[in-house]
């Protein structure tokens, strides 16, 4: 069976974790920008989104691993200093054939100034013409409707923009937001990590929900992970007796037909 990790961080994998995960039978990884430190200028957050397009595939390469990558600004990774520098370079960046997804953006504190960098990014997409999909990070909150509130804004904004709800990917979705998401017409990714979901709690909502439009990953990044999550999600969905197409379609096939086009 063919498994593509679509969300995790290359910062910090060691060539054990590639070996491991090539060996489990990860074929494909999506290699998501993130904010792996806070950059003072434009021309550091370029450097190192240029670093992960150019450079750091190559690395997965050589363990067997196929690298897609996807760039754009986390809340978190807004450079210090005033960064409009980057807006020349996001659209090269997106426009590179080694480019499956704009991403991961998305929301830390869900403030004004965080949508607004959210709606600059997804316009980026509509005045390039570029028919890529988007990972939008929905960050942890204790309030269940906080949360809820939060993908009802973005149901709102994605149509409004002229992107199809189709296209967007939601980060770290559980059980008490699966159904906003869904229901917007987005997709699901459920992070498979000590940090977001067991691989009975992801079992779980697989059950019992649309599976035509969840996926899973491993959410890799610094602390807590599980390099095997995703090979474990397998057996546990082949345990609860789901067809092994189907399997196939939530580890892997799934996300070939939304970042390899």
């Amino acid at each position: 069976m063919k498994l593509f990790d679509a969300h995790l961080y290359a910062d910090g994998r060691t060539d054990a974790d590639l070996e491991n995960l090539a060996w489990f039978g990860v074929e494909r990884v999506l290699l998501t920008a993130h904010a792996p430190r806070r950059f003072e200028t434009a021309a550091e957050l370029a450097d190192y989104l240029r670093g992960l397009v150019e450079d750091v595939p190559d690395r997965f390469e050589r363990f067997g691993l196929t690298a897609s990558v996807a760039v754009g600004i986390h809340p978190c990774a807004v450079p210090r200093r005033a960064h409009y520098e980057i807006w020349r370079e996001l659209p090269e960046l997106l426009a590179h054939p080694g480019v499956a997804a704009l991403g991961e953006i998305g929301l830390d504190l869900a403030s004004e100034a965080e949508w607004r960098l959210v709606e600059r990014q997804l316009r980026l997409l509509v005045d390039l013409q570029l028919r890529k999909p988007v990972l939008f990070r929905l960050p942890p909150h204790p309030d269940t409707r906080w949360r809820r509130n939060q993908i009802g804004r973005l149901a709102a904004l994605v149509p409004a923009l002229g992107l199809p709800p189709d296209d967007v990917i939601v980060l770290h979705v559980d059980w008490m937001t699966v159904d906003a998401v869904l229901d917007a017409g987005f997709h699901a990714l459920l992070s498979v990590n000590p940090l977001f979901l067991s691989v009975q709690e992801a079992l779980r909502i697989l059950l019992h929900h649309d599976r035509r439009h969840l996926l899973a990953a491993s959410s890799l990044r610094d602390g807590p992970f599980d390099v095997l999550a995703l090979p474990r999600l397998a057996v546990a969905l082949a345990e609860a007796n789901l067809p092994t197409p189907e399997i196939a379609r939530i580890v892997g096939g799934h996300a070939m037909a939304l970042l390899v086009r």
